[in-house]
């Protein structure tokens, strides 16, 4: 099973690495559904992005970061699709004062983005399945672990303009 995601994987990154152009260069925002998580998003070339967020989740923290390949939607102007690879750390409270729980995870992300034609506004949503692969409780990691849960709506100011 861990080979055929993989395989998957490295298929993707393959037919998604042709360049395309984005329409802003960085922004700033909120990730809805996360918890109180602010992202900030910026690109290094034409299709390639990192994607770093941070913030309070279900009592504790939660901080990570992306590496997304983005391709155009030729359909709808300025709609893109995006996958990438990734990983975070979360922390949850059982208590006040209490970790309780951490984990660190590895993650893929598939979405889609949007940024608007005349206001600087950049809209996102994207699922983030997630495996654990280290945390407090010493239980067993890999695939027993999997969090398919895991996305979000993400609402960003385009900083700069658009390009």
């Amino acid at each position: 099973m861990k080979t055929k995601i993989f395989s998957l994987l490295v298929v993707l990154f393959v037919f998604a690495s042709n360049g395309q152009a984005q329409d802003y260069k960085s922004a700033i925002g909120a990730k809805l559904g996360y918890g109180l998580i602010a992202t900030y998003k910026t690109f290094f070339n034409e299709s390639s992005a990192v994607d770093i967020f941070v913030g309070l989740r279900w009592g504790g923290l939660a901080a990570g970061a992306y590496y997304e390949m983005h391709k155009p939607i030729s359909s709808v102007d300025r709609l893109k699709w995006y996958w990438g690879l990734g990983g975070s750390f979360t922390t949850w409270s059982f208590g006040v004062g209490d970790i309780g729980y951490w984990e660190l995870g590895a993650s893929g992300v598939l979405g889609l983005d949007y940024s608007f034609d005349n206001i600087p506004l950049n809209l996102s949503v994207d699922w983030a399945p997630t495996i654990v692969v280290a945390n407090n409780w010493g239980e067993n990691w890999g695939l027993s672990r999997f969090r398919g849960g895991y996305g979000a709506l993400t609402a960003r100011y385009i900083l700069g303009g658009k390009s």
